[in-house]
């Protein structure tokens, strides 16, 4: 949950989400606009399941509860990940990308910590520093 709430949410909510507002002008615009609120929705909600699962593991009494939070927590975050990946990255486009953007991306994934982030992504550091 601190990978979720810490780096890849923060990365989306504070420069991809609001890059991609911009870019997109034209017809998609709308619809694109109502997907990325959605989807901002959805990192609050994940992180409030988060917080719920992270109680009621710490109380150990309610066994069936925690395990419908962790059961609506994955199938949440798989539901966005497909969201984004289907109708948000298509309207990415590498060459608009400012470095500026790159260099916040790469800041937030900093503070997270950058082995923390190697080893929850599968990412290597030789692909992390190729990223401009």
């Amino acid at each position: 949950q601190e990978f979720v709430r810490n780096c890849h949410a923060r990365v989306e909510d504070e420069v991809v989400f609001p890059m991609l507002r911009e870019l997109v002008d034209n017809k998609d615009k709308e619809e694109l606009i109502k997907t990325i609120s959605r989807l901002e929705s959805d990192h609050k909600l994940i992180d409030t399941i988060g917080d719920q699962i992270k109680i009621r593991t710490a109380q150990g009494n309610d066994i069936e509860t925690l395990r419908k939070r962790i059961l609506l927590y994955s199938t949440t975050v798989e539901s966005h990940n497909s969201s984004e990946e289907s109708l948000i990255f298509q309207f990415w486009n590498k060459s608009v990308t400012e470095k500026n953007e790159t260099e916040r991306s790469k800041k937030i994934i900093e503070e997270f910590g950058l082995y923390r982030y190697f080893q929850t992504t599968g990412i290597s550091e030789r692909l992390f520093e190729m990223v401009k």
